[in-house]
């Protein structure tokens, strides 16, 4: 069975496996809302392809469009060199400009990516449907992951730095006083170590 990795509520900071987490927002999420007349609320699930400990609980007006979206994603996770993106649908390229609520029922699924050349690509889910305000926010970000245990390859303390050239190939997590050891430590490829699939990939420092 898959590890249930736990996260944190960006709205009252409640821990919770992330599992449990939807049932949660689902209590927390109306108690936050403020501001304008009430209009549908599209509540999203996203997490890192191949990495399921890195995972968002997200949430945005209907009319919000994926061009939003993109910004909160980038904001959260990803920009470092202001790559290109792209949303998906079964393979066929989405428009930025198409609004979330036109990702239609609960259960579509959709995948994201950025930066075509080093890639980190996404995937996320439409969890449903509220009613509801966010304010003058377009969309939220509702819930994350909690850093996940990252521990020195020489020495197993916790690693501060990361090398992005022995990401694929081998030992490439350091602490502090091991990093200036590496053998690449002088080619300058040491990153901080960060809570995000982009750790470590191009000059992503969170």
């Amino acid at each position: 069975m898959a590890k249930d990795h736990a996260g944190c509520c960006e709205l009252c900071g409640h821990e919770a496996p992330r599992t449990k987490m939807a049932q949660h927002l689902a209590a927390c999420c109306p108690k936050h809302d403020k501001g304008a007349k009430p209009g549908r609320i599209v509540q999203l699930h996203v997490d890192a392809v191949g990495m399921p400990e890195y995972w968002l609980y997200l949430e945005g007006r209907d009319d919000a469009t994926l061009e939003q979206l993109d910004s909160l994603l980038r904001h959260a996770w990803l920009e470092c060199c202001g790559h290109m993106s792209a949303f998906f649908r079964d393979r066929t390229e989405i428009g930025k400009q198409a609004t979330l609520g036109s990702l239609a029922s609960k259960g579509v699924a959709f995948q994201y990516e950025y930066d075509f050349g080093s890639t980190t690509a996404l995937k996320g889910k439409v969890l449903g449907y509220r009613k509801g305000s966010i304010g003058r926010q377009v969309v939220r970000l509702l819930a994350r992951n909690k850093p996940p245990r990252l521990v020195c390859a020489a020495c197993g303390a916790p690693a501060t730095q990361i090398c992005s050239y022995c990401i694929h190939s081998g030992a490439c997590l350091f602490c502090d006083a091991h990093a200036a050891e590496h053998p690449c430590a002088e080619e300058e490829a040491l990153l901080p170590t960060v809570n995000s699939p982009r750790m470590g990939v191009c000059a992503y420092r969170g």
